[in-house]
């Protein structure tokens, strides 16, 4: 059967159903299903969805769905839950803005293939996209670029805008009536080039800088020495916070350069009273207080593994591993912290197949070497990001998430005994129909694993016209704190 993702276990009896029998639902007492588990019957009575939750229920209604892809159902049974607690996807907006109609497509197909997170990137140095009444700066100055200037790309064209208060919830909505959680992104404190250039006063130099046109890691992050950086920090979330219901909140901490601080009086005199040399303490100190602020609204904090560079973080919080050369996030996870596995080198579906084929992405264990067996329950799931410098329309957006987007939710619900790639493109093959009802297009099967000249060909290329080695080189650099 194309089902993606592929169910626990399936048990066929003979015979067929048709589309137009009865469909039963029911809640039920059955431990083993857990939160978001489920058994669907298929007899010649008709069928029944069993579960313990709503949630349980939906995701029988989605794995329905599959099936009718068929001329008639099978009768069978079939008994499904989930590997993963947390299955995700990020949406990165900063860069370029999606319409809420697109993202509600994104959203449905999440909700097809089960996943049950979309985190929400929001602020970086090419913009800031929420809208804002306290700091209106934030919009007038902050959402607004002057052209975009990634890799090979010129418009001369001004570019941004942001997303209302009332296009949040609705989008908060949608997915909520699906069982999927919106965390929002607000990146601190490096990344932070267009909160900065709304307000001066948030840096070390105080100068005014125009938000960023180009990809990269820049040297103008938010200053530690300052107590207005904290006072500005704290409103701000205030302000975010009852946006979005969902416990999680994300406060980045990823790409931070220490160049500013290392010449700033304010954040030498920070350093010296954390009685330290080590300038990523100022991060880890900030943090902290980030962490302890959002915790009195409720929130459980994710950080991107850099945060752990400057020492242990408050307990709760989780790290979401995306490129760790340290091993910072295997070190929390041995500790009792729990961790978001969104692997650079194979869940980052913004690069091209020719650098991450589907069956890169598809085989690889999320599960980290070096994690103790006793922690690897602290690996909560997975996340596969999408950022968007190079990608300005959803069509291309589409091309390079899917089928990589669903191989991820594969991997994030179906047992590891279950995972094979050449079943799941088979299987994959059989559901797009569905995402193309969604309005998903996907990578067309024959780009989906590049030969290895091919591979080399591609990657070249892409450096060549869209990244620059210099801009990788920063980035990798970046994990050395």
């Amino acid at each position: 059967m194309h089902i993606v993702p592929i169910p626990s276990r399936i048990t066929y009896y003979g015979g067929n159903v048709q589309h137009d029998a009865q469909v039963k639902k029911e809640k039920i007492t059955n431990a083993s299903l857990g939160n978001e588990g489920y058994i669907i019957r298929a007899s010649l009575n008709g069928i029944t969805l069993s579960a313990q939750t709503d949630a349980g229920l939906f995701y029988a209604e989605k794995t329905l769905e599959q099936l009718r892809c068929y001329s008639s159902i099978p009768c069978m049974v079939i008994e499904d839950k989930p590997r993963f607690a947390y299955r995700g996807f990020m949406l990165d907006s900063a860069r370029h803005m999606q319409t809420p109609d697109e993202i509600k497509k994104l959203i449905d197909a999440a909700a097809l293939l089960k996943f049950n997170t979309m985190h929400w990137h929001l602020s970086d140095d090419q913009g800031y996209r929420i809208e804002s009444k306290k700091f209106p700066l934030l919009n007038i100055k902050g959402s607004w670029r002057e052209s975009d200037d990634f890799g090979s790309m010129h418009t001369g064209v001004k570019y941004g805008g942001y997303y209302t208060h009332g296009e949040i919830s609705e989008i908060v909505r949608y997915c909520a009536e699906r069982h999927i959680e919106v965390v929002p992104e607000i990146d601190l404190p490096g990344h932070t080039t267009a909160i900065i250039s709304a307000y001066p006063y948030l840096s070390c130099r105080k100068e005014q800088i125009p938000v960023q046109t180009t990809q990269g890691i820049f040297d103008d992050v938010l200053c530690m020495g300052d107590s207005r950086t904290l006072e500005f920090v704290y409103e701000l979330l205030d302000e975010i916070v009852p946006l979005f219901p969902c416990e999680r909140f994300h406060i980045g901490g990823d790409e931070v350069k220490l160049n500013r601080w290392k010449e700033c009086p304010k954040c030498k005199e920070k350093l010296r009273s954390l009685r330290t040399d080590n300038f990523a303490a100022l991060q880890s100190d900030f943090t902290k207080k980030v962490i302890e602020h959002l915790k009195k609204h409720g929130k459980k904090v994710t950080v991107w593994n850099e945060s752990l560079a400057g020492g242990e973080l408050p307990e709760g919080t989780t790290a979401q591993m995306w490129m760790d050369r340290k091993k910072h996030s295997i070190a929390h996870a041995n500790r009792g912290g729990d961790v978001i596995i969104s692997d650079f080198y194979h869940y980052y579906c913004d690069y091209p197949y020719h650098m991450t084929p589907l069956k890169k992405t598809y085989n690889y264990d999320p599960i980290l070497k070096g994690i103790k067996p006793e922690a690897q329950s602290r690996v909560i799931g997975v996340e596969t990001p999408i950022w968007t410098e190079y990608i300005c329309d959803f069509d291309k957006l589409c091309y390079m998430f899917f089928p990589r987007f669903a191989a991820v939710a594969e991997i994030g619900w179906s047992e590891k005994d279950k995972l094979n790639c050449r079943n799941f493109e088979r299987r994959y093959k059989g559901i797009t129909p569905l995402l193309q009802k969604i309005g998903i297009k996907s990578a067309p099967a024959s780009h989906w694993n590049p030969t290895p000249i091919q591979r080399l060909a591609g990657t070249l290329g892409f450096f060549k016209d869209k990244v620059s080695f210099e801009a990788l080189s920063n980035s990798i650099n970046s994990q050395k704190n």
